[in-house]
């Protein structure tokens, strides 16, 4: 699956969650995997043994990536292995799912498993991986709610209570330690767009004091690494 889309970022209040999510479960479709208070996500990270997609983003890159394993619940049976690349503003997403099995290997490091995809978006991960040498460096988690309008495919999602562990990477397992990313109450308003967002939505949207960023949980959650190491 490959998606091209554009995407904004802004870190909200608490007050701006609860207001956004209010106005915007009357205003569009909800995502069916809502229920009453969301759906947890979480995605195990990668880079390069020298971080160079870290630093890529730090640098302010206009071309850049990001390798993760993505899975909604810690029983399933499949993970998503996602590549996802900016480019200028435009966001280009490239999944392949891969078996539960295959991704505890691919945590330890073993890029062969790959090669059993007959998929270009797993060779292209084999390719990275194995010559980059990439290993798993964070784990995210955070409870998300997700809007949509079916016009320009807009997705709207609201990330709350985003946690982290930068030494334990065990994907599937309930009983990893994870801290919070923000030491305030925060959350991350994404917008995600094909072509162009409706300028009602933006007005929505724009009632708020905080501003588009380019905010990244992948470094954000790396606070050891920035803080100790690099």
């Amino acid at each position: 699956m490959l998606i091209n889309r554009k995407e904004l970022k802004y870190v909200i209040s608490d007050s701006d969650y609860y207001s956004l999510s209010n106005v915007l479960k009357k205003l569009l479709i909800q995502d069916p995997n809502n229920g009453e208070f969301g759906y947890k996500v979480r995605s195990l990270y990668f880079d390069s043994l020298n971080n160079i997609d870290y630093y890529s983003k730090i640098r302010g890159e206009e071309d850049r990536k990001k390798i993760r394993l993505r899975i909604y619940d810690t029983d399933c049976l499949k993970a998503k292995l996602e590549i996802k690349r900016k480019i200028n503003f435009n966001q280009i997403k490239e999944t392949v799912e891969i078996s539960k099995d295959d991704a505890k290997r691919l945590i330890k490091k073993d890029y062969q498993v790959l090669l059993s995809y007959d998929d270009h978006v797993a060779s292209t991960a084999y390719n990275i991986m194995s010559l980059g040498q990439y290993q798993p460096v964070v784990l995210v988690e955070y409870d998300r709610r997700a809007y949509i309008h079916t016009e320009n495919n807009i997705r709207i999602t609201l990330d709350s209570d985003i946690r982290t562990s930068e030494t334990n990477f065990q994907l599937f397992s309930d009983s990893v330690c994870l801290i919070p990313m923000f030491n305030h109450y925060h959350a991350l308003l994404e917008v995600k767009y094909n072509g162009e967002l409706f300028g009602w939505i933006s007005q929505i949207l724009g009632n708020r004091e905080s501003v588009n960023q380019s905010f990244s949980k992948y470094c954000s959650s790396r606070k050891f690494y920035d803080n100790y190491i690099s």
